[in-house]
């Protein structure tokens, strides 16, 4: 994935002032584990596997973009003060991964979800309709296939993720390994429910309507999991250029493959805008997804895949 590094934030020249006074400004102990993460959707997840044995944040605001997030000084004292951290990885959040791993404590450890999922055997995302095996991107938005890190949006690799949780937790913690255990089962059976929620209403759409244009390349994974297809997108990443070019073939490819809706984000505003204006021209619905970003109105991973579900067979079926 292409994404943009931010640079010039001072963040070396900021560290070692606030790692210096760090350990002075720690609150009591409180005896639960101290646990950052990247977005607040792997601060979800640690919540529900963690449990009041946890104290948990995010780097990343509600209603934060990952690849163009920039952070703050208060954000390398967090991650000084963490016993432990996790993360997506596969460049998903740039900015989030170089405050934390110059800043973590040495003997805490950052985890990295997508990249350990994999290892577990995690399911692969399908190359977009219109890319060629080979790499070519024939897609309207070009783009470089199989870069999408949203891994968490096929259930199976959400389970994944939260097992991975649940045994760094339990490495960091051995004593809460029972409570660990027994939420971790709980949630998974929270998300088989709510993977069923989402295949009923996908089954409702009908076949020629499973049709997705988005903001970036985002849904990959949701789309192998559930049977759409991904007709086009507006960048591969949130804050890419896009040329006029790029513009008029995605118009192009909504008009030949007739969808009925187009699907913006939250937290991608510039590319959102850009789509809306290509729904409203093609006189479709312009509807929303949620992604790699919760907010006050969706603010847990199961409410998102409910959103989805519900905002698919509203906007397609």
């Amino acid at each position: 994935m292409r994404l943009s590094i931010i640079a010039g934030l001072g963040i070396i020249a900021i560290t070692a002032g606030l790692i210096a006074c760090s350990d002075d400004e720690k609150p009591a102990e409180s005896g639960k584990l101290n646990v950052v993460t990247t977005l607040p959707l792997f601060a979800d997840f640690v919540r529900e596997i963690g449990g009041d044995r946890v104290e948990v944040s995010s780097l990343l605001p509600l209603g934060s973009d990952p690849p163009t997030w920039e952070p703050s000084p208060s954000d390398v004292e967090r991650v000084a003060q963490a016993d432990i951290a996790f993360g997506n990885g596969l460049d998903l959040e740039p900015a989030a991964s170089k405050v934390i791993e110059p800043n973590l404590d040495g003997s805490a450890p950052f985890v990295l979800l997508a990249e350990k999922a994999e290892e577990a055997g995690a399911t692969v995302a399908k190359l977009p309709e219109g890319f060629e095996e080979e790499g070519e991107a024939a897609a309207p938005q070009g783009g470089e296939p199989g870069d999408d890190p949203h891994m968490w949006m096929d259930p199976a690799n959400a389970v994944l993720y939260v097992g991975i949780i649940r045994d760094s937790l339990t490495k960091a913690d051995p004593g809460g390994k029972s409570s660990y255990d027994t939420n971790y089962d709980g949630y998974v059976s929270t998300i088989e429910d709510v993977k069923s929620y989402v295949s009923d209403k996908v089954n409702d759409v009908p076949k020629t309507n499973r049709k997705l244009v988005t903001t970036h390349d985002a849904f990959g994974y949701f789309a192998r999991a559930y049977g759409l297809s991904i007709v086009a997108f507006v960048a591969p990443s949130p804050g890419q250029e896009t040329s006029p070019q790029d513009i008029a073939n995605l118009s192009k490819a909504m008009k030949d493959e007739r969808v009925p809706a187009v699907f913006v984000e939250p937290q991608v505003h510039a590319e959102s805008e850009i789509l809306r204006q290509a729904g409203d021209d093609a006189g479709v619905q312009v509807c929303t997804l949620y992604s790699d970003s919760l907010d006050d109105k969706v603010s847990t991973y199961i409410e998102l895949l409910r959103f989805n579900a519900d905002e698919l067979a509203r906007c397609l079926a």
